[in-house]
């Protein structure tokens, strides 16, 4: 379960389907903790990811409770680290807005959050739902991606988030109206995705470099992907 606030005031929040998380995800994770002196991850599976084929589009997804598991399972080792549930417990897709909206009831207006997101899903966020609010209620940490210049992400700031300016020295946007910053971050990419994992367990491949030992084990004994 996440932890509360009541002490924590910089938290990272990393969305996704996790299905399942791997070393990537982590890897993540651990340079954002880093780079941005954070108090803690808050790893938040999503429950109906509007943005996923699946959702009436025919992509199966593993259950909520299985994909939580394995987050469990990959953080327990770092106190940093929590999984949330708050999309379990909705019934509608799960949009940004929405969430962010419910974490901030929960923590309180001193904590201080971290939206984290690849290069590539920043360059889609005019398609969010009420995207332009966004700024307004957290901060952006914006992952470099290959193929995706950080003068994409650029674009997308000056056509959007119109008041924002650009400090070259920290790689940092920020708005005289808007608490949020968009700060960009640059890592060695990790090449590994979901979609692939599930593609070698269904071929009877290793994934013993590719997710921790404890996710192995638990989608093994789940006969988790074999049939997808």
């Amino acid at each position: 379960m996440v932890q509360t606030a009541d002490k924590i005031k910089k938290i990272g929040l990393l969305g996704g389907t996790f299905d399942p998380v791997h070393n990537g995800h982590l890897a993540v994770a651990k340079h954002v903790l880093i780079a941005l002196g954070l108090d803690a991850i808050w790893f938040i599976p999503a429950s109906l990811p509007p943005h996923k084929d699946g959702h009436g589009g025919g992509l199966e997804i593993s259950s909520f409770a299985h994909r939580a598991a394995m987050l469990e399972k990959a953080i327990s080792q770092n106190p940093s680290y929590s999984v949330s549930d708050i999309e379990a417990k909705r019934s509608s897709p799960s949009y940004s807005i929405d969430t962010i909206h419910i974490l901030l009831q929960q923590t309180g207006p001193q904590a201080d959050l971290y939206f984290i997101i690849g290069a590539d899903a920043f360059l889609e966020i005019v398609t969010w739902k009420r995207f332009l609010e966004l700024p307004t209620l957290v901060n952006f940490v914006v992952i470099s991606r290959p193929g995706y210049p950080p003068d994409k992400v650029g674009e997308v700031i000056r056509h959007n988030f119109t008041d924002y300016t650009f400090d070259p020295a920290h790689e940092t946007w920020s708005s005289r109206h808007c608490k949020g910053l968009i700060i960009l971050q640059h890592m060695e990419p990790v090449p590994i995705s979901s979609t692939e994992i599930r593609k070698k367990i269904r071929r009877g491949e290793d994934i013993a470099d590719l997710v921790p030992q404890q996710v192995k084990d638990y989608i093994k004994k789940q006969k988790l992907y074999i049939e997808r």
